[in-house]
């Protein structure tokens, strides 16, 4: 079983082809309205599982005014890319690729080590993220891989030629480290060949080549990630070490219950029993103070979204933008379901972030760069007929 190989034309070269229209009338009005809503949606969470943490000094909107200045970058970034034709990115895939490991490798070397892992990079006081900037970009260089193979992508030599892209990447967030970011790359490779065409008994092949190597991958895992995994299939063999993080989540989604706390109302993040509540358990948090109708109205706008960005991927005038929007909704999907899945225990604990809700500027920045390219695979695509 596979996708229906693609019979959309390659990207046209800017440098050769005739440059398509910009049509602002084509803008897709969900995508954006959904993302302002999510941007909005998280600037209240920030305030809400910040505004009696006992982790901040000085003012307590201080979170908020972080957030509301990288939400703006993220919208400017969303509006200059869309201006921009999204083919110049796939004629420079290469300078892209040696972009993102650039990025990458330059957190080994000059990173800033918090809580154990060597992950983020500061400049003039902000903290930059690089993985989060490189997933985006590594969704460039492979959907530009794959829509140049369209004939011949069933050949394992094609998917092989994927992994080897993808392994340099993987391997450098791997070493930071940081195992969720990691997988994220390959739910990203995983969508992206699976749209283009690859046949499921290939993907189903890779899978379980990777469980058959789970030894092996269960021996490179640092120690603290090890007793992740082990916590999660029962955080209460070790309740005040290991597997605090899950239950505490779980104590704070359950006692939202239908209509929850109300917001700021909430006590696991204020009484400091949540930890990072405003980035990877932010969504125990909204539980715990919105309820299930907050949570709801969260999945609501995210599935708005989605469909938005798969409508742009049905619509694209060729293969690369296609894919492009595919490994977009690849990359936030995985992230959602890998993070509400931790807060409530059905997937181990790992530091994927929540689109828009976790607070931090990488994560929101790199969403608005993807965003941008898909209004432009919008605003790009063929004119609807007449008549």
């Amino acid at each position: 079983m596979s996708v229906k190989a693609l019979e959309l034309p390659r990207a046209a070269s800017p440098f050769h082809d005739r440059p398509h229209a910009r049509r602002l009338d084509q803008v897709d009005p969900l995508l954006l309205i959904s993302m302002l809503l999510l941007v909005a949606y998280g600037l209240v969470m920030t305030y809400s599982v910040t505004a009696e943490s006992r982790t901040f000094t000085g003012d307590p909107m201080q979170f908020v005014y972080r957030g509301a200045i990288w939400a703006l970058i993220a919208i400017a970034v969303m509006v200059a890319v869309a201006w921009f034709d999204y083919a110049w990115l796939g004629t420079f895939a290469p300078l892209v690729y040696l972009g993102a490991l650039g990025l990458l490798a330059a957190v080994l070397v000059i990173g800033q080590e918090t809580l154990g892992a060597q992950r983020a990079v500061t400049f003039a006081g902000l903290t930059f993220q690089f993985s989060e900037i490189a997933k985006v970009l590594m969704i460039v260089v492979l959907a530009k891989w794959f829509a140049d193979r369209t004939d011949s992508i069933r050949s394992p030599l094609v998917i092989a030629g994927g992994l080897l892209i993808l392994g340099p990447a993987v391997a450098l967030v791997y070493k930071q480290p940081d195992l969720g970011t990691s997988l994220v790359f390959v739910a990203i490779f995983f969508g992206i060949a699976f749209m283009a065409g690859a046949r499921l008994w290939q993907l189903t092949a890779l899978v379980a080549l990777g469980g058959a190597a789970s030894p092996l991958l269960w021996s490179l895992l640092k120690p603290y990630q090890q007793a992740r995994l082990t916590a999660f299939l029962d955080p209460y063999s070790d309740p005040q070490g290991a597997g605090w993080n899950i239950i505490q989540s779980l104590i704070a989604v359950g006692s939202g219950q239908a209509t929850g706390k109300g917001l700021t109302a909430g006590t696991q993040s204020p009484l400091g029993y949540l930890p990072i509540a405003e980035s990877d358990f932010v969504f125990s948090g909204l539980a715990e103070d919105l309820g299930f109708v907050g949570a709801a109205i969260l999945f609501a706008l995210y599935v708005v979204l989605l469909v938005a960005a798969l409508r742009i991927a049905y619509r694209s005038r060729d293969a690369f933008g296609m894919l492009f929007a595919s490994g977009v909704v690849a990359m936030l999907l995985f992230q959602i379901l890998v993070n509400v899945g931790m807060a409530i225990s059905l997937m181990p604990v790992t530091g994927i972030p929540l689109p828009f809700i976790s607070h931090g500027g990488s994560s929101l920045v790199s969403i608005g760069f993807a965003l941008g390219v898909l209004q432009s695979i919008s605003m790009r695509r063929p004119a609807p007929a007449i008549g």
